[in-house]
């Protein structure tokens, strides 16, 4: 089939839109903010992935559900533009989609899901302690997308990687062995995806 995305992400067959499973697998930032009010936030972000090794540069998109809504994401880093990109192994996979939840502003995701905080070395948001790596990072720059078909405003948040930390058992003959960081992939629609089989490739 073959349809234009501006009549509609949902044409006959498709009950669902197609993007989310066409795009994957998707890595999971579980990104931890800290508003003006000292309250911190914690929300995870399949629209994510690295842009740049040097400087390095990831990005996320903090894509409200409705118009006239921000995500506490969003609104956070216009008060305060830091953040922490926890990455999220497969043993996280039931507390990050907890803290998915629709929560009021006012509410703390560590505390209501239960995950400890530890103090971040360079930015103010706390970083997941049970996170296997983090990525404590600084907005470089917010890009505002178009103007979704219902009005939405979407954006793209680009950040600066100003330190990472890493477990130390991760670390294997000098390189981040990824089976030990074990990460959880996102697919489409309510599916998610460990590592399987993990193979190298030599470039020409």
């Amino acid at each position: 089939m073959f349809f234009k995305t501006a009549d509609g992400m949902r044409p006959a067959p498709l009950t669902h839109n197609p993007l989310n499973a066409l795009v994957c697998p998707r890595p999971i930032a579980w990104i931890s903010t800290l508003g003006a009010n000292g309250i911190a936030n914690l929300a995870p972000y399949s629209y994510f992935n690295a842009v740049s090794a040097d400087p390095p540069c990831v990005m996320f998109a903090p894509n409200a559900a409705a118009v006239d809504q921000v995500k506490d994401t969003y609104r956070n880093l216009e008060e305060i533009p830091e953040f922490v990109v926890n990455l999220v192994s497969r043993d996280l996979a039931e507390p990050m989609n907890e803290s998915s939840g629709s929560f009021p502003y006012d509410v703390n995701e560590f505390e209501q899901c239960g995950l400890d905080a530890l103090p971040s070395a360079i930015v103010r948001p706390p970083r997941v302690r049970r996170s296997k790596a983090a990525l404590e990072c600084r907005v470089y720059e917010i890009v505002n997308l178009p103007t979704g078909v219902d009005g939405r405003q979407s954006h793209v948040v680009i950040g600066e990687v100003l330190g990472i930390h890493i477990d130390d058992e991760l670390i294997v003959g000098g390189r981040v062995a990824e089976g030990r960081l074990d990460p959880l992939s996102r697919l489409g629609y309510f599916n998610y995806a460990g590592l399987d089989e993990i193979f190298e490739l030599r470039r020409p």
